[in-house]
C-alpha cells in the first residue's frame, strides 16, 4: 500500500506543471484560509506531506523555520525536503516547536501511529496545525452511491472522519480545538457553508485540529 500511495502522490501531486509561485497563487486562491495558518506557524517548523512545496515555498518566503518531509522522494527532492513516512519520523523525540499537515494523514494506512509520532517530536507546549478530511458533504454522497472513500479523490487510500473520531485520534493534545472548513472552488458551495454555521459544522469536508503537547 506504501509504495502505491508513493507512486500515486509522485504521479499526481496537487499543482504539477506550475512554477512556484503559480503554485502558491492557485494554492492561496483555492483555499483562502491557508494563509492565515501558515501565517500562524511560529518556531522550529516540520510540514509532513510537503507535496510539490507550495506551503514550503511561502513558509520559507516569510523566513520561517521548516522542514518538510513527503513520502515520496520526487517530492521531497522538489520541495527541498526530506523523504520520510510520517509513521516512522526520522527525528529525536521534542525536536520541533510546531507540526503542520494539511491534507496528508488520511492517506497513510496508520493515520494514528503518524500522530504519536508527531507528539513524539514536538517539544513541550509545541503547537499543532494539522487538517484531515471531515465527513462531510462528499462523504454521505459516497455513502449513498455506495462507492469506497477511496473514491473521494480518487487516491489509493482516503479516510474520513467525524469531529468525536478526530478528537479521539488527537486525544493526547492539551487545548484540542477542531474547526470546520471546506474546499473553495466550488463557489456555490463556499458561499453557502461560510454563510451558514449549520453545514459547515455538518458538512464542511475539512477539519482543521489545533493543540498543544
Amino acid at each position: 500500500m506504501k509504495e502505491l500511495i508513493k507512486t500515486f502522490w509522485t504521479d499526481n501531486a496537487p499543482y504539477k506543471g506550475l512554477n512556484e509561485w503559480e503554485r502558491v497563487d492557485a494554492r492561496h486562491t483555492n483555499e483562502p484560509y491557508i494563509r492565515p495558518i501558515l501565517d500562524s506557524l511560529y518556531g522550529k517548523i516540520l510540514e509532513i506531506g510537503c507535496g510539490l512545496g507550495y506551503d514550503t515555498f511561502w513558509l520559507r518566503l516569510q523566513k520561517k523555520d521548516v522542514t518538510p518531509i513527503d513520502l515520496s522522494p520526487e517530492n521531497a527532492r522538489e520541495a527541498g525536503g526530506l523523504c520520510m513516512d510520517a509513521e516512522e519520523l526520522d527525528f529525536s523525540d521534542n525536536t520541533f516547536d510546531t507540526v503542520y499537515s494539511f491534507g496528508v494523514l488520511h492517506h497513510t494506512p496508520d493515520t494514528q501511529k503518524a500522530i504519536d509520532e508527531i507528539y513524539r517530536v514536538l517539544k513541550p507546549k509545541g503547537k499543532i496545525v494539522i487538517m484531515i478530511y471531515h465527513k462531510g458533504y462528499a462523504y454521505w454522497i459516497l455513502k449513498l452511491l455506495g462507492k469506497s472513500m477511496n473514491d473521494y479523490d480518487h487516491t489509493p487510500l482516503s479516510k474520513l472522519y467525524s469531529t468525536k473520531e478526530a478528537y479521539h485520534l488527537f486525544r493526547r493534545f492539551r487545548n484540542l480545538s477542531i474547526e470546520l472548513t471546506t474546499y473553495a472552488p466550488n463557489k456555490c458551495v463556499w458561499f453557502l457553508f461560510t454563510h451558514c454555521k449549520f453545514l459547515m459544522d455538518r458538512f464542511g469536508s475539512f477539519l482543521i485540529i489545533r493543540g498543544e503537547k
